[in-house]
């Protein structure tokens, strides 16, 4: 079996593609879904990566999502249930696909949802459990001798026995039907069409490799990353009607794609409904809920992201649709635990053009290969007890996670960058315990799955970490340390431009 070379993907072991040939039959029906199911939603779903295992017996057909003890019906057309009966057991599979409400009578209706399978990437039962989510495209063939190719981070790279080489993308195209991936003297085509090695493995893709010392044939595999995680966290707002208790409503989004909604009127108990969630647009989310409480319901509810914040404007709730208020539903993300951080204390950021600010971050972003745009907030204050105050950038580099935070450490002849993180949220904390000689700060975290709390920050003799979901999970802040852009406005809602005058 030809293995692909570590400067291509390192992390592939268990999924490398085994030498394969085309099958005309079988896994062409299996991987290409083309039919309209009827999904009795007013907002039709848009397909995801999703990776799991798939059990098919006589009567059934059920998904386990793969970190998830979930279970969905599984929606299969004929062709695909016919495939799929073939294998013995539990399977491993990899396709995009999306979810719709189950029938309320048969099978089906012990499910929480079902999954419709709109395009295979890989089936097999060779692998046991789960694998590690892939983030690179992989082909590989023996016709006419044997070869390996990969895209990835804007490169593709190609192997066989007259050829090895890295290139640059210079063009790609991609439809339901086919794919195309372009560098200098070489393109790799794939096509939609079932591809096996063995009665134990079938992919979703014919490949084809052009270079300049030939044409090769084979199989391929796209990413088996779900994009659509950043939509994973908690989301919670309040709300309160003439004559009525204060209503606190919170959504979880959970890794897996099951969904929590639970209400809390103000002093009385919790109810809770359960679901689903899947994209719908690249800035729209559907949050599909089918049990509330014990009893079976269909509600649909679309949200807009606008930063940190998701609001609904209706709800469909078994066929009816309703409006959620003037001002809609609006829940913001929830990030580090409850503290009492007012606005009107700490240090708050500014959007003041300032030409020493201004400097060091054109300074920074030269000595980085980039170019802007950027939008920014700022404040000064001093770390490390020298008495010469550092600069901490917030940038409008954002994620469902959090933003950059860049910290530049203070001297006499002016600022140096120090230390990059991301994922960061504020206000975040000026600790008064110290690691060498710096200020720990407690940052919190949220969003992009990270569950919501506070994390601690040392550092190390050199710099900051970068990521502070990694970072150790942090005491629950009292509210005595000090807050730093207390005043919780990020760079995408108010900041200065670099550059501009």
């Amino acid at each position: 079996m030809p293995s692909f070379r570590p400067l291509i993907i390192a992390s592939v072991s268990m999924l490398t593609l085994a030498a394969c040939s085309s099958s005309p039959s079988g896994p062409v029906e299996l991987g290409h879904r083309s039919d309209k199911v009827d999904t009795g939603l007013v907002h039709t779903p848009q397909p995801f990566m999703q990776t799991g295992q798939i059990s098919v017996s006589p009567e059934t057909a059920s998904f386990t999502p793969c970190g998830s003890q979930k279970q969905y019906w599984l929606d299969l057309t004929a062709d695909q249930r016919a495939t799929l009966s073939q294998q013995a057991g539990p399977v491993y599979s990899e396709f995009e696909g999306y979810f719709t409400p189950v029938s309320r009578r048969g099978y089906s209706a012990d499910y929480p949802a079902a999954v419709t399978m709109t395009r295979l990437n890989m089936l097999t039962s060779e692998l046991e459990g789960c694998a590690q989510p892939r983030n690179t495209l992989l082909a590989e063939g023996q016709t006419p001798t044997t070869w390996s190719a990969a895209v990835g981070q804007g490169h593709l790279a190609w192997e066989s026995e007259q050829d090895s080489q890295e290139r640059p993308l210079s063009g790609q195209s991609m439809s339901q039907e086919q794919a195309q991936f372009r560098a200098q003297q070489a393109a790799l085509t794939l096509s939609a069409q079932g591809c096996q090695q063995s009665a134990n493995t079938l992919y979703g893709w014919q490949a084809r490799l052009k270079t300049a010392k030939g044409t090769y044939q084979g199989c391929a595999i796209l990413p088996s990353v779900d994009t659509s995680q950043h939509w994973a966290g908690e989301y919670q707002g309040t709300s309160q009607s003439p004559g009525q208790p204060t209503l606190t409503t919170q959504l979880t989004l959970l890794p897996d794609h099951s969904a929590i909604t639970s209400y809390h009127p103000q002093g009385e108990a919790v109810t809770k409904e359960t679901g689903i969630w899947q994209p719908i647009g690249d800035n729209q989310v559907q949050v599909l809920t089918t049990r509330s409480g014990e009893q079976m319901v269909v509600s649909e509810r679309i949200y807009t992201r606008n930063g940190f914040t998701l609001t609904a404007s209706e709800e469909t709730f078994n066929g009816n649709t309703y409006s959620l208020g003037h001002d809609g539903l609006t829940l913001r993300l929830k990030v580090g635990d409850a503290v009492n951080v007012s606005n009107q204390t700490g240090i708050k950021g500014s959007a003041e053009k300032n030409p020493r600010v201004e400097q060091a971050l054109k300074d920074y972003l030269s000595d980085n290969g980039q170019t802007g745009p950027l939008t920014y907030r700022w404040l000064t204050h001093d770390l490390n007890q020298d008495e010469q105050p550092e600069l901490l950038v917030l940038t409008d580099s954002c994620g469902s996670g959090g933003c950059t935070l860049l910290v530049f450490k203070g001297d006499a002849q002016g600022w140096q960058f120090n230390s990059r993180m991301t994922l960061v949220h504020v206000p975040l904390l000026l600790a008064r315990n110290q690691s060498q000689g710096w200020h720990d700060l407690i940052v919190p975290v949220g969003g992009g799955g990270a569950p919501a709390g506070h994390h601690v920050m040392r550092f190390d003799g050199q710099r900051y970490p970068l990521n502070p979901s990694t970072a150790p999970r942090a005491p629950k802040p009292d509210g005595s340390d000090t807050a730093l852009f207390a005043d919780g406005i990020y760079a995408t809602q108010q900041g200065a431009v670099l550059g501009e005058e």
